[in-house]
């Protein structure tokens, strides 16, 4: 089964493959990622953590969020693909971080993981575009 990209059924989706992720146990708040100059527009989804496990995840973005991700939808696609570190993207500017900084770093290193990326690759799979 394949589901449309940034599409209410693809965050369930998301949620799914990533609701018993392990990150760091710092890892807490509400984590937002715009995607800019897709298909359909900008688009955005959201992600609560909590002592370093998925919480909720869902399309559009929550007020006052902890930290505000954002990306082109290339780069955004890229990331999903494994074609992009997350962590190179930060440090090229190519994804632009608004908000506390301490997230950031416990969720890049959670992309790091071995799970995280086969998990991806995975949605990545099951997309369609």
């Amino acid at each position: 089964m394949t589901t449309r990209w940034l599409s209410d059924a693809w965050f369930d989706m998301l949620g799914i493959e990533f609701g018993d992720v392990s990150g760091p146990p710092t890892l807490s708040g509400t984590v937002v990622v715009e995607v800019t100059g897709g298909p359909d527009g900008d688009m955005a989804g959201h992600v609560v953590f909590a002592d370093g496990s998925v919480v909720s995840s869902g399309p559009g973005a929550v007020p006052s969020p902890d930290l505000t991700l954002t990306l082109t939808d290339e780069d955004a696609r890229g990331v999903l693909a494994g074609d992009l570190d997350p962590s190179v993207a930060f440090m090229q500017g190519r994804m632009k971080v608004a908000g506390a900084m301490a997230p950031l770093l416990d969720l890049l290193a959670l992309a790091g993981t071995e799970a995280s990326t086969a998990r991806r690759a995975r949605v990545a799979g099951s997309t369609t575009y």
